[in-house]
């Protein structure tokens, strides 16, 4: 048993409903088949306007026409949005200068450990009278107006200090943290690239089954009418199919906003127009888990996990903050080297010129700051407990992501299985009710709420399987391997190569 992703009720609902309009007009002279009639369709509301950016400047995947944006008759993969989402989508661009921003914090845990050489040069002019006594007990006054000159040069080295090493470690830590971070943002850009890919194929399903169910409900009146003309019916089904003729027409409008909305959310990302995209695969089966245990699942999310990953680099940071603020009851040793070169520094080296060589090592001892140190301790200790609490928040909250996706893949199958059954026994139980009301057993009423059964069933098909489908890349993304590979490996298993025009 197996029901094709397009099950449309144009091609269920509107043959039966020729075939019933040829026998309720049996009498007249023999004519072609009556086409079905179609009032004139809603204006659709304008779509936004959409710049014409330029192409992804990212690096295509190789021997992939879907990693360039697609015309409308290629359509976009799902691979290559991902592709154009690296290259245009804001929030993943911030991402990557956060992570190179926190890759520069190993160098700066670092500086401090090194060399540390500075110069300086000092140049004062001075203008003044000196006055001195004279041998003769009198005062002999000299004027002053000369330039003091100072060149120094010096060098400063760490021999020991635990808070500058624990500085260092931390520097590193950060750095980690950043690249965890990352990935976390790339995967949180990589689901929603998926959800507003999904989201869009939806909408253009959606729109096309209200299309069809319009159209069903425009031939609906047209047998009513000409039934109760013809004196074998009633003005009431002509009503009835009137009615719902309308609200399949609200209904079509409601979904052709909805489309316009979902694209220019998958535009957002990918930074051009997206005038096609690509329909699930005809063959669509859900396929089994490997592993198929949910343990299994659960093991892989705890250790591969982005949000995981981060919260224990975070709490790596935290643990060095704790040596760093150790440190300041520890001693610290550096060496020191400097030369100098002064002229004219003072009024009683006035034109003399003095060279200094000085090398040495400075020992600082703490003795006692107050209590600030102690404070820093403690208060950097909290800090770490704090930390340590959210990273097993943070491991719980996977649990229940990775049980929520799974339960979303297995029970996702089994529902696509009954809604496929559900869309074949509904058109059988149309066809059944369009007998009947040939027979004169059922109204059109009747035959309105079967119509509207099937839709919703493939309505409701449709949804599952794209639900099916973000459920299994979301298990991927949980359990820390949501990638590039994965996203192209998701595109060929679930979804064709048929384009689904977005206009």
């Amino acid at each position: 048993m197996r029901a094709a992703l397009h099950l449309s009720i144009r091609r269920t609902v509107l043959p039966w409903l020729a075939g019933l309009a040829a026998l309720v007009l049996a009498p007249a002279a023999p004519a072609a088949p009556v086409a079905p009639t179609r009032q004139p369709a809603p204006a659709r509301a304008p779509a936004a306007p959409v710049p014409a950016g330029p192409a992804s400047s990212g690096p295509a995947s190789p021997a992939s026409a879907s990693s360039t944006p697609a015309s409308a008759a290629s359509g976009l993969g799902l691979d290559g949005a991902w592709q154009l989402a690296k290259a245009h989508d804001p929030t993943y661009q911030a991402a990557l200068s956060e992570r190179d921003a926190g890759q520069a914090n190993r160098a700066l845990g670092r500086a401090p450990l090194l060399p540390q050489i500075s110069a300086s040069i000092g140049r004062n002019k001075t203008t003044g009278t000196l006055e001195s006594p004279s041998s003769s007990g009198g005062v002999v006054s000299t004027d002053l107006d000369y330039i003091a000159r100072t060149n120094q040069i010096q060098l400063s080295q760490s021999l020991f200090d635990w808070s500058k090493i624990a500085g260092m470690r931390q520097g590193n830590a950060r750095a980690d943290y950043s690249l965890a971070l990352f990935d976390t943002k790339a995967r949180d850009t990589a689901t929603r690239l998926v959800s507003r890919y999904l989201q869009t194929l939806l909408s253009r399903q959606n729109v096309t089954l209200a299309e069809n169910r319009l159209a069903a409900d425009e031939q609906n009146i047209d047998i009513a009418r000409r039934r109760y003309q013809g004196g074998e019916g009633t003005v009431t089904d002509v009503e009835e199919a009137t009615s719902r003729r309308d609200l399949s027409r609200a209904d079509l409008i409601q979904a052709r906003d909805a489309l316009v909305v979902a694209r220019r959310e998958l535009q957002e990302m990918t930074g051009a127009p997206v005038l096609a995209i690509h329909d699930l695969a005809p063959d669509f089966r859900p396929r089994p888990l490997d592993p198929p245990a949910l343990e299994a699942w659960l093991a892989r999310a705890q250790a591969a996990n982005a949000d995981v990953q981060a919260g224990q680099q975070s709490l790596r940071v935290a643990d060095r903050e704790v040596d760093k603020a150790f440190g300041g009851h520890l001693p610290t040793v550096g060496g020191v080297a400097y030369r100098s070169v002064n002229q004219s520094d003072s009024i009683s080296t006035l034109n003399q010129e003095s060279y200094l060589t000085a090398a040495g090592v400075q020992i600082s001892v703490p003795i006692f700051s107050g209590g600030q140190t102690q404070a820093q301790v403690r208060q950097a200790r909290h800090n770490r407990d704090q930390t340590g609490h959210q990273l097993e928040a943070t491991r719980e909250k996977v649990a229940v992501d990775t049980t929520r996706q799974y339960q979303g893949v297995v029970s996702g199958a089994e529902r696509i299985a009954a809604l496929e059954t559900a869309v074949n026994t509904s058109a059988q139980a149309l066809e059944a009710m369009r007998k009947s009301y040939i027979g004169g057993t059922r109204s059109i009423t009747d035959i309105l709420d079967a119509q509207d059964q099937l839709y919703k069933a493939q309505r409701d098909l449709i949804q599952a399987r794209l639900q099916y489908v973000n459920a299994r890349i979301g298990l991927d993304a949980v359990a820390g391997a949501l990638d590039d590979a994965a996203i192209a490996a998701a595109a060929r298993t679930w979804f064709g190569s048929a384009a689904v025009p977005l206009d």
